[in-house]
Parts: structure tokens; C-alpha cells; sequence
């Protein structure tokens, strides 16, 4: 089975449900060097495809090029969507609100990916060795000082298409028939075994049902379970915590 995931939280359910990822505090020199340079790849990227005569709006494309930008022009690609971004010179960094001790293997910062341990990194690249980015990432404790514990924003760098669209209840979009959106509201959909067992995370570029969330697959999903990696539960939105591998 597959996973779309979500940061996990104590006392689950209850008024005082908090995340265990330790609260933080966006730094503005560092959110804007971040989108920075997460614009001048969104640049490249759209030159480059419009440099090989494609039409960045014929969305037809889509079903049979994944490096066609889904994101229009003005914008860029966010981590964890299938694209690799250049390593920055320095760390990214967010501020901690308050000195924290010991974190979680899988911690949510002020940017649109997860910051991971090298644990987590080890049980990725055991499945896909050489794959994915870990882009280099610093949290600030209030005094100024680095905190000790590392951590790396992962970027998953895999758009692919692996869902059986016979066993799954999906329909092209009228506006972009290379996409495919739920039949219904209720979440009906199957990854293909054969793709799905050689991967550790991926971006299904196809399915919108996506929404710009990538998936685990049960080989990483165990793994982090056996090792004891927190930070990740399975989705709230996905509408049923399972998604069958055929």
C-alpha cells in the first residue's frame, strides 16, 4: 500500500492536540532567499521547456511528459514535487520559539517540505540510493545557537504516474484529459505493485487528487515504523488511510 502523509501530533483528537514537531518561527531574510531561489528555478525550468517548442499550456502533454511545468510562470516548484533544486551556499533556516531539547526524526518547518534526520535519509536511500535531495537546513534556538540535532529538507525528485486507472474510480479533467481527478468525493484509488515497490517517495504528477502532497510507500513506511522515525501519520484527507499496491 501507499500513504499520503501529514505532520503527526500528540493527543490526537483532544482540544490540546499539538504537533510533535517543535513550533517555529519563519526568519524573512531566509523565506525570501528560499523563494528566490525556488523562482529562479521555476525560470529555468519554463525556458527550458519552451526552448524544445512545447506549449507550456497544452496540458496534453502532460500524459506523456512529466517534465512539463504545472506551475505557471510567475510561480515556482515546491520541494517535494518532483523537481531538483540547486543546493544553496548556506543553510536554510527557521527560528525556534522556544530552546528545545531532543526533536522528532521528522520535523515541519517554515517552508513547503519536511526536514528529516539522517535516519530518515538512510531508509530512503536503502530503497532509492541516489534519488531524492536533501537540501541543507538549519534550526536557530532563541540564544542564536545552531541546534545540535541536524536536519535536511527533503525534496522528492520523482514525478511519476503509477495509479491503476482500471481499478481506480477517476476521471480525465475536462480542461486537462491528461490528469485524472476522483469520480467521487470519497477516495477510490490504486498504485500500481510493480512501480510502487521500488520507491521510497514520489510525486504523482497526473493525479490531482495530489494536491501538491507526495506519496510513501509501504517498503519506507514500514521502515520508519521499525526504526522508530516520528513525525508522519497518514493524511486526514485522503479519506481512508490506505491505498491499495496492485
Amino acid at each position: 500500500m501507499a500513504w499520503f502523509i501529514q505532520p503527526d501530533s500528540r493527543n490526537r483528537g483532544d482540544e490540546d492536540e499539538t504537533q510533535l514537531s517543535p513550533a517555529m518561527r519563519s526568519i524573512p531574510e531566509e523565506q525570501a532567499r528560499f523563494e528566490a531561489i525556488g523562482s529562479e528555478l521555476g525560470r529555468r525550468i519554463v525556458g527550458d521547456y519552451k526552448a524544445l517548442g512545447y506549449d507550456i499550456w497544452d496540458y496534453a502533454l502532460m500524459a506523456t511528459n512529466p517534465g512539463h511545468p504545472y506551475f505557471s510562470p510567475s510561480s515556482y516548484p515546491k520541494p517535494c514535487q518532483g523537481w531538483r533544486w540547486p543546493i544553496p551556499d548556506e543553510p536554510f533556516r527557521n527560528r525556534l520559539k522556544r530552546k528545545t531539547g531532543r526533536i522528532v526524526d521528522i520535523v515541519t518547518p517554515e517552508f513547503p517540505a519536511y526536514a528529516i534526520s539522517q535516519r530518515v535519509i538512510d531508509l530512503i536511500e536503502a530503497i532509492e540510493p541516489g534519488v531524492h535531495q536533501y537540501l541543507p537546513y538549519e534550526m536557530i534556538q532563541p540564544d542564536g545557537s545552531v541546534h545540535p540535532e541536524k536536519r535536511w529538507l527533503l525534496n522528492v525528485c520523482t514525478r511519476a504516474d503509477t495509479l491503476d486507472y482500471e481499478r481506480s474510480d477517476v476521471i480525465p479533467l475536462k480542461a486537462a484529459p491528461a490528469e485524472y481527478m476522483d469520480r467521487t468525493r470519497f477516495r477510490s484509488i490504486a498504485i500500481r505493485k510493480a512501480e510502487a515497490e521500488r520507491r521510497a517517495v514520489w510525486y504523482e504528477y497526473r493525479y490531482v487528487g495530489s494536491s501538491g502532497d507526495f506519496l510513501v510507500s509501504d517498503r519506507l513506511w514500514d521502515a520508519l515504523h521499525e526504526a522508530g522515525c516520528a513525525g508522519w501519520r497518514p493524511a486526514s484527507f485522503a479519506r481512508g488511510d490506505h491505498i491499495p499496491e496492485v
